[in-house]
Parts: C-alpha cells; structure tokens; sequence
C-alpha cells in the first residue's frame, strides 16, 4: 500500500498532474470498465472478441501442456473465448495463470471459470504485471496481453515492458497482444465520450479510488471529463478538468496541493498503432511478429509474436 500511496503522490506534485490508469480498476471502476464495453460506441472488445472467435482454432486448439498467462486479466470473457477453442481433453494439461492488479477480479475469474472449465488448472495473482521479475516456469507459455492495455503506456515504457516480457520468455513461447489501430477521427473520440456517459463516470472513479487510498478531499462533481485524441502522438488521452480551483489535502503529505480552475489530471492515454510500428516495437524487443490478426475493417490487431 505504501507504494501505491507514493506513486499516487508522485503523480499528483508533477508538473503536469497524472493518475495512473492502474488505479481505474478498483471494485466499482472495473465493473464501470464491463459496462463501457458493451457500450456501441466502444469497439475494442468486441472487435477484439471477433478476432478471437475467427481465429481461435488456429491460435489456441492445438494447444496442450502449457501454461496460459493473461497479463492484466479483466473479467473472463476473453479468455473464454480462447479456452472454448482447446478441445476439453486437453484443457487439464493446461494451467491458466491471470496476473491482475485487482484481486477482487481475479477471484471473481477463478469462480466463474472453475464452474465453466472445472478441468482447467486455475492459479491467479494478484500483481502489478508491467513489474514482473519471472513467470512459471515448468511448461511452454502462451502470454496473453488483451484488451489494447498495452496502449495505456508511454512509448518509452511500451518499448520497456515488452522488452521485459520478452527476457522471460523461452524459445518457443508465444505473447499475443492486443492492439488498437490508427483509424477514423470521429470513431476515436465517440469511443471515449459515449452518450450514457459511462466513460465519464468510469474516469471519475478515479478520484474516489484516490480518496480511499491516499485519504485525500477530491470532490468529484467538481471535475469535467475530458477525452480527446492527440493526433501527434496517436493517442486518445483522457483528463479531469477542475471546475474552480481545488486544495488537495492528505495526511500522507504536508501542506496542500492546489489545482487551479481550468487545470487538468491526466488519467489515461489510449495510444493506436499502425503496422509499422508493430514491426518495430517488436524489433527494438528481439522478438519476431509471427502473424497479424485483424478484423475486417483493419480497426484492430491481435499480435502473434515469439521469441
């Protein structure tokens, strides 16, 4: 908790205020999250779970004494997806390990796929995955990283976080990441401002996540949403935007932070991708790109890459 507490604090006394959008995925954010994924205007997830559907065979049903590692894991539709594809007499070969920061989310996964795959081998944990220092290492591994997470970084840690991935893989180990693609203008910013106004209230959450960790006095009425898409550096990013001016208190540090009217939290970036910069990322991680799935429209990438 001490180094969450200090992360936050660090973000906070920047120059230019941040959260990390880790800290979306408290019990309340993460079922905001389920919601925003259903929404029409949110295409992610269910381009991504087309993908799956489509190519699933060929990705998973050959599949047989490994380990399925799901980084950032989320709730359990997508891996389904993946799991309904392995032929049930080899699924208890199979050991499936979601590594979240959440571990409400992670239980709550266990339970509902313990029910739906009872011979599947389950063994969670509860961690923060962009800081991982080995994976289990008994059988060959198929490293899951859905859901476009990969996006919510900095270039500089995308770059250090696959490379990171990529020194604990073995040869002939697999990661599939899930990758958003450079697209349409108003399809990019009607995805982050939906009409029911979910994605609002899932970027508000935020501060009441802050308030229960670090004890501070956002009030959240008083901060707008805003989601926009920065076209220099292919990203949606999103901010909370002070209506008047805020003192921030906390007894985990002294004084008060001031957020003046007009003054902005960054929560989020949402970073897109075009096929080059696949290649290079993968590249610049002594990894190879093996194959590329997309759906029909090209709105989105499932990354077959191996070491």
């Amino acid at each position: 908790m001490d180094l969450l507490r200090h992360e936050l604090i660090e973000g906070l006394t920047a120059e230019q205020m941040y959260i990390s959008s880790k800290f979306f995925y408290d019990k309340n954010g993460s079922k905001l999250f389920e919601w925003i994924t259903r929404l029409p205007e949110y295409y992610p997830t269910r381009t991504e779970k087309t993908i799956i559907r489509e190519y699933g065979h060929q990705l998973f049903a050959h599949l047989n004494h490994v380990d399925i590692v799901e980084l950032g894991s989320g709730d359990s539709t997508k891996i389904s997806l993946a799991l309904d594809a392995i032929p049930k007499n080899q699924r208890e070969s199979i050991t499936y390990r979601p590594i979240d920061f959440s571990s409400v989310t992670i239980e709550r996964s266990k339970k509902i796929l313990s029910k739906r795959y009872p011979e599947l081998n389950i063994e969670g944990e509860a961690a923060d995955f962009t800081k991982l220092k080995n994976l289990p290492n008994g059988q060959p591994r198929i490293i899951c990283f859905f859901g476009s997470t990969i996006g919510n970084f900095e270039p500089e840690e995308t770059q250090n976080l696959l490379s990171n991935i990529s020194q604990l893989m073995n040869p002939g180990d697999q990661l599939l990441v899930g990758m958003d693609m450079i697209k349409d203008l108003t399809t990019l910013q009607r995805a982050y401002n939906d009409s029911q106004r979910i994605t609002e209230a899932f970027n508000k959450n935020i501060l009441r996540a802050c308030n229960n960790i670090l004890g501070t006095n956002f009030f959240i009425p008083d901060y707008d949403h805003r989601a926009f898409y920065n076209e220099e550096k292919n990203r949606i990013e999103m901010h909370l935007e002070a209506r008047s001016d805020q003192f921030i208190k906390s007894s985990y540090f002294t004084g008060r932070i001031m957020i003046k009217k007009g003054e902005t939290i960054h929560t989020e970036n949402s970073h897109k991708y075009s096929f080059e910069t696949i290649e290079q990322l993968a590249h610049n991680s002594q990894l190879s790109v093996r194959n590329v799935y997309n759906d029909s429209q090209k709105w989105f990438s499932l990354v077959q890459m191996v070491k």
